[in-house]
Formats: structure tokens, sequence, C-alpha cells
């Protein structure tokens, strides 16, 4: 195993850790499955996202695009070998 498998693999843990905390952390939308079941509105309401919700699903998306790179990196770097 090379040097940069170890740090990519690290570096892939952390943003996965990230993805959870930031998911975690946000604010829930809705009343999930149940409310799209029974027809409730109250989840169809259309609302943008404020605050520390919005600042946290920014940070979602970039450890997002992190994620998927840095996996592609390593999947091309593992085949070569």
């Amino acid at each position: 195993m090379n040097w940069y498998e170890i740090a990519l693999g690290v570096v892939l843990i952390a943003v996965s850790l990230f993805i959870i905390v930031f998911t975690l952390g946000q604010e829930q939308k809705g009343q999930g499955l149940s409310a799209a079941i029974t027809g409730q509105s109250a989840g169809m309401e259309a609302g943008r996202e404020r605050g520390v919700d919005a600042k946290l699903a920014k940070l979602t998306r970039i450890c997002g695009v992190v994620f998927f790179v840095v996996a592609l990196v390593v999947c091309v770097l593992s085949a070569r070998l």
C-alpha cells in the first residue's frame, strides 16, 4: 500500500464523517413519508433554507463533491496498479 492510498483513504473517512455531521445538523424540513402518504400539505410548502441551515446544506454539497472526486481518483489509481 502506497502513501497516497493511505492519505486518500483518510480523506474519504474524514469527508464521510463531515457529511454525516452536516446532514444531522440540519433542521428537518418535513414529516417524512407519513406526511406524503396521508396527504398533509405542510411538507409541500415552498421554503428557502436560511442561516445556519443554508451553510450546512452548502457544506454538505461541497463535501459530497469532494467525496465523489476522491473516490474516483482512488479507483483510477487502484486500477493502474
